[in-house]
């Protein structure tokens, strides 16, 4: 007994003094390390507002990799259509749409950058399959819609647009689509009328208001298109707002206002050669025959060419006292082009201002040979003909 007592004695003051103690458990931290994808994101549309695509698509990328959700994917598939790279968009979409393959939201995605980049049958592919599997996805119509309009199935198109309505009447962004489209098949009328609706449940859709402008420019309303044109351009981030303002500015007479929306247009797309072709037509018609000359040049330098503005370099280059450079250009400019039917009308009138009525003559026969039977300059190169070829003594009255 006194054994046993002694012993757990013993072993209780030994566990009291020096024994080691016992080592605590540490919670480990489970919290990632580095950024979280949302904090990725907000890095990735601050390059985006910056301008600089390349580091804002490394940064959807790296979200996508810290976290694979489809709003990532989604975002940055439209920066890229937003951005004019509808290729890279469309092999983004792509491949999630393989990865996913009963996800609708993939398909959907991937329908819509086919046809920001112009693969419309590939895109009606897609949308029959989405059509298939619900006959009721209203998405899948307007995008089958859109795709068969660009095709040029434009009726079909619109039977397609006119379904997604029917299925979504509250959704603008279909209005506005099949507005469009009822614009390109000539129905100005109910163009407008789906357009108006639109803009009463999106009131701020610059697209929608850019397009109800342009329906009535077409129905002659001139004054109201410059209204709903301005609006369209002070809330979206297009050129395009601006050159249809500046278009419609000009029919008015309005050459001062039709410059400075031109020139906004230009600001935000520099390379475009219609904006740079109609630029120069008004600095033209306002005798600033540099700035028109320079406006031209860069509409015919690009690839493609303005079918128009070699022509209209050589006229400018005439109407600003440089008859011999212009003789020079627009011959070169027929030695490179024989099939354009511009640079020899205007060739004729360098000619019949120079004296060189025989020559001119001559280049206005050649125009009338090319020249559509609708074209809009053959009234007068036909006058001129006749007169010249009665008698090459006279210049031909141009006015």
């Amino acid at each position: 007994m006194f054994l046993a007592l002694a012993l757990a004695a013993s072993v209780g003051v030994g566990a009291g003094c020096g024994g080691k103690p016992k080592k605590e458990k540490t919670i480990k931290d489970n919290k990632p390390k580095g950024p979280t994808a949302d904090e990725v994101l907000v890095q990735a549309r601050a390059s985006v507002a910056a301008g600089d695509i390349d580091e804002a698509n490394a940064a959807y990328i790296k979200a996508y990799g810290i976290e694979p959700r489809f709003e990532i994917v989604a975002e940055r598939v439209q920066m890229l259509i937003d951005h004019k790279r509808p290729d890279a968009a469309v092999a983004v979409a792509n491949e999630y749409y393989e990865a996913n393959p009963t996800d609708a939201k993939g398909s959907h995605l991937y329908a819509n950058a086919l046809i920001a980049n112009g693969d419309f049958s590939v895109a009606l592919g897609v949308t029959e399959e989405l059509i298939a599997l619900d006959d009721n996805d209203a998405g899948a119509h307007e995008k089958r819609g859109r795709a068969l309009v660009l095709g040029e199935r434009v009726a079909e198109g619109i039977e397609e647009l006119r379904r997604a309505v029917s299925l979504d009447a509250q959704n603008g962004a279909y209005l506005v689509e099949l507005g469009s489209a009822l614009h390109r098949a000539g129905m100005v009328d109910e163009a407008a009328l789906q357009l108006r609706t639109a803009i009463k449940l999106e009131p701020e859709n610059w697209r929608a208001l850019m397009l109800l402008g342009l329906a009535l420019r077409d129905q002659a309303e001139l004054q109201e298109a410059e209204v709903f044109l301005r609006q369209a351009a002070k809330l979206g981030k297009d050129s395009r707002p601006w050159f249809e303002l500046g278009i419609v500015q000009a029919k008015r007479g309005d050459d001062l206002g039709a410059e400075e929306s031109l020139a906004k247009a230009i600001a935000m797309e520099p390379n475009n050669e219609l904006y740079q072709y109609a630029y120069g037509e008004v600095l033209r018609f306002g005798k600033k025959y540099d700035e028109a000359i320079e406006a031209y040049r860069i509409a015919a330098e690009h690839d493609p060419p303005h079918p128009k503005a070699a022509a209209k370099l050589g006229l400018a280059l005439a109407q600003s006292s440089r008859s011999g450079e212009a003789e020079i250009y627009l011959t070169e400019a027929i030695r490179n082009d024989p099939s354009n039917q511009f640079n020899y009308f205007n060739l004729g009138f360098v000619y019949n201002e120079s004296g060189k009525m025989a020559q001119a003559k001559g280049m206005f026969e050649k125009f009338l040979q090319l020249a559509d039977k609708s074209d809009g300059d053959r009234p007068r190169a036909q006058a001129c003909f006749n007169q010249l070829k009665k008698s090459t003594k006279k210049k031909c009255d141009f006015n």
